[in-house]
């Protein structure tokens, strides 16, 4: 049978490729013609080449560097599985990242959110909560009035170095009992909130990968001033004491931006909230 020759025109109908890019993989030596008229410059592919185009095409589709599917094109049939299973592989990379990049941003929506909706401040209120991953680090001499900047640097830099998304957000947590004044509290630990699912590995005995339970709170939302704060540390402490429920001993500080926007003097807003105790729990210790 007699072999049929196309033009670059009739390669580029039949392809779905502009003529241009059929030059382009020419010059690059991606898809050559089978010959060019040396006196016309006109380029003739045959029938059978046409078949590389659709796995040059496929290759391309799913992110294959023109320079990788030059090589791919030259590998035995095995060796091609074999590249095509490097494929998989990195697309699978890509759609975990993805994902992982959705859940950051759905996370967020909801703690912005979440703020928005604080009922009231400076007053008692009670809300359900889902279960918030954390990264914590042990803490003995901080206080509410103290910089806790090297702590959370500290947890910013096993974060960023795992590939993972900081929180705006960073939190405390403290005994709930009885006080003097502000700077009789002292944090037990300091902690991030997660926005994925990653495991972080090889952590130092102070830091710890863990989760804030969910269940019912009792809450106390205020902006942030060193003067302001035992007192509604206290208003929530008797709001519990007042209550039938049984309460856990301890109290989880969060610390958050009151605003995004670039101010002069940045203002934040500190949540303090105590959860209540699950049923056929043993019974709190004395606050």
């Amino acid at each position: 049978m007699k072999e049929h020759y196309y033009t670059i025109g009739e390669v580029a109908k039949l392809s779905n490729l502009s003529i241009q890019t059929l030059r382009y993989y020419d010059q690059i030596d991606l898809f050559k013609p089978a010959y060019t008229d040396t006196y016309t410059n006109y380029r003739y592919y045959k029938d059978t080449q046409l078949f590389y185009l659709d796995i040059i095409k496929s290759l391309k589709y799913i992110g294959v560097t023109l320079e990788d599917i030059k090589k791919a094109l030259k590998l035995t049939s095995n060796e091609l599985l074999d590249f095509l299973a490097q494929q998989e592989l990195r697309i699978n990379e890509k759609i975990s990242r993805l994902n992982e990049a959705k859940n950051t941003l759905l996370k967020t929506k909801k703690q912005l959110q979440e703020q928005i909706d604080i009922p009231i401040f400076g007053e008692v209120y009670e809300q359900v909560e889902e279960a918030m991953p954390v990264l914590q680090v042990t803490t003995t001499e901080l206080t509410p009035t103290s910089s806790a900047n090297t702590y959370y640097a500290t947890l910013t830099k096993i974060i960023e170095n795992e590939g993972s998304v900081l929180n705006s957000r960073y939190g405390c947590i403290y005994p709930l009992k009885p006080y003097q004044d502000v700077h009789d509290i002292f944090y037990d630990a300091i902690f991030t909130p997660l926005l994925t699912e990653r495991t972080f590995s090889k952590l130092s005995p102070n830091i710890q990968q863990t989760t804030i339970p969910a269940g019912k709170y009792v809450c106390i939302a205020f902006i942030y001033d060193p003067e302001t704060y035992f007192s509604y540390y206290e208003k929530l402490r008797k709001y519990v004491l007042a209550q039938q429920e049984i309460f856990e001993s301890q109290v989880y500080e969060l610390y958050m931006p009151a605003t995004l926007t670039m101010e002069q003097e940045k203002k934040f807003i500190v949540e303090l909230k105590v959860r209540q105790k699950q049923e056929g729990h043993e019974s709190s210790q004395k606050i």
